[in-house]
């Protein structure tokens, strides 16, 4: 090798290390810092103690020093027992004899298996405590199947603590569900009540019945949607039906000779009644709310409600298909349907409020006014050509310039495209059917059909005439004879299916839009 300059050592200035003694004063020991904060009173290294100090220092085993102490004193205390043992001997012999001995000796011997079991369970714990140290260490590469199952095994066969046993179980918490979770919930709740919905509008009351009766929780799904649309509703007819039965029940009836108050004025005329009460009939009830409101004043306004539908989720409430419902005839002072003409066959509901009600008790009826067809005006052509369009004629108690207003406003709508605010709801084919079933709108029919809500139409009859149609229709007799001499023939059953075909039609479904 060539030499460096500057970094060239002369072999003769250099020194050869000595190892220090054992015994060296401190002062002559390294001054170098010890690693981890060990302090100068460590033990010190010798080769001797270099293989029991690298088995507890680098492989973290107990140091042997302090098992050699655990056997002393395990040792110490055999002997102690022992030396007990042979004394309680010796003072049974001189006492009691032989069969003394015999006892002393079983209690000494069993003192003795006692002391050796519990030795033995001490050096089981510390091996096991020994071994898990162990583990930790390796990161439990090279635990044994034998030992694991050696430990499952005492940790099922350990006796529980009385803290444990005395704990009670705990139920689950809740899970929180996140923002888009609960969106989703919500999206799937809705979807499930536009299908119920959809299903209820759609088929026979009998058919819901029975779809009701094998999934009564489709019951409480379809209601809990119902109520999370009402709440964005401006009223709820339900409100309005408590509101006018607390008025009527509190009402008092005219004195004798006196007129009562006209039917428009419906806050002042007093509930009909049967032997001072009156029973009225929540038919298609849902939850029972008009049930429930009532439930605390019905002693007070000597009011008695029966509320029915198809699933009973309240005790309130009567299992029953409306069409057929478990009543005598004539026992109902008023019968309610609100949002409640919901299957195919609603002239059957109507045709059984009426066999159920009293003779001139009332019918209330709630629909959503979409159901109801709008008012068409006669003289809007069928198609939209302007060169069709024909000056109206004038009619005799109608002012021609009315007339030719309402003319103008129709080429307004269809030819220019403005807003179309003729088209309003039409009850009165509604209001028909109802007349043929025996039932009497209350006033005029303008002002009796309550249109005052956005969403909502309201209607009151009375049971007051006998129907011409439906099953409480009897054939007439005595029917005056025609030019050639005979009576026509009453055609019930045909008359009945043309009729049902065509009035089924005048509520539509309602139904939700396909997403």
């Amino acid at each position: 090798m060539f030499a460096v300059p500057g970094w060239s050592v002369s072999a003769q200035t250099l020194k050869a290390e000595t190892a220090q003694p054992e015994n060296a004063p401190a002062a002559a020991k390294s001054k170098k810092r010890k690693r981890g904060g060990a302090s100068a009173t460590e033990t010190a290294v010798t080769p001797s103690n270099v293989a029991d100090l690298y088995e507890t220092v680098f492989e973290g085993k107990k140091d042997s020093s302090h098992v050699k102490k655990d056997k002393a004193d395990a040792k110490r205390q055999k002997k102690n027992s022992q030396g007990k043992a042979e004394s309680a001997k010796a003072d049974s012999d001189d006492v009691t004899g032989t069969p003394a001995k015999k006892q002393k000796k079983g209690e000494a011997d069993s003192e003795v298996k006692n002391g050796a079991v519990q030795e033995s369970e001490r050096k089981k714990q510390k091996k096991q405590r020994k071994k898990q140290k162990e583990n930790g260490v390796d990161n439990q590469a090279s635990r044994h199947p034998a030992a694991d199952a050696k430990v499952e095994s005492s940790a099922s066969t350990a006796k529980p603590t009385a803290v444990t046993a005395a704990r009670p179980a705990t139920a689950p918490k809740p899970v929180a569900l996140t923002a888009l979770q609960a969106s989703m919930r919500e999206k799937l709740v809705s979807a499930r009540f536009r299908y119920l919905n959809e299903t209820l509008y759609t088929q026979p009351s009998a058919e819901a019945f029975g779809l009701f009766q094998e999934s009564p929780e489709m019951f409480d799904e379809y209601h809990e949607g119902f109520r999370r649309q009402v709440k964005v509703w401006p009223e709820n007819p339900v409100d309005s039906f408590l509101g006018d039965i607390r008025a009527r029940a509190k009402a008092k009836p005219p004195a004798r000779g006196r007129p009562g108050a006209p039917p428009l004025q419906r806050s002042k005329v007093p509930l009909p009644r049967t032997a001072g009460s009156c029973i009225i009939a929540d038919l298609g009830c849902g939850d029972a709310r008009l049930a429930e409101s009532l439930k605390a004043d019905s002693s007070k306004l000597r009011v008695e409600i029966k509320s029915f539908d198809l699933q009973s989720p309240s005790p309130l409430v009567i299992k029953a298909d409306i069409a057929n419902l478990p009543l005598e005839d004539g026992s109902v002072n008023v019968a309610i349907f609100c949002l409640a003409l919901m299957g195919t066959n609603w002239i059957d509901f109507i045709e059984e409020a009426y066999r159920i009600l009293h003779w001139k008790g009332e019918l209330w009826v709630a629909e959503i006014k979409s159901r109801f067809g709008p008012v068409r005006n006669k003289n809007a052509p069928v198609n939209h050509s302007v060169g069709h369009r024909k000056k109206v004629a004038a009619k005799k108690g109608k002012p021609a310039s009315e007339q030719q207003a309402g003319h103008e406003e129709d080429l307004t709508v269809e030819v220019d495209g403005a807003d179309d605010r003729r088209r309003a709801t039409d009850v009165s084919a509604f209001v028909d059917a109802l007349q043929k079933r025996g039932f009497v709108l209350q006033g005029e029919r303008e002002e009796a059909v309550d249109m005052s809500n956005k969403m909502f139409v309201k209607m009151h009859f009375t049971k007051g005439a006998s129907p011409t149609r439906g099953k409480g229709a009897k054939p007439q007799e005595g029917l005056a004879k025609g030019k050639k001499g005979f009576a026509p023939k009453w055609d019930e059953a045909g008359e009945d299916e043309t009729s049902q075909v065509n009035e089924a039609a005048i509520l539509k479904p309602c139904l939700y839009k396909i997403r």
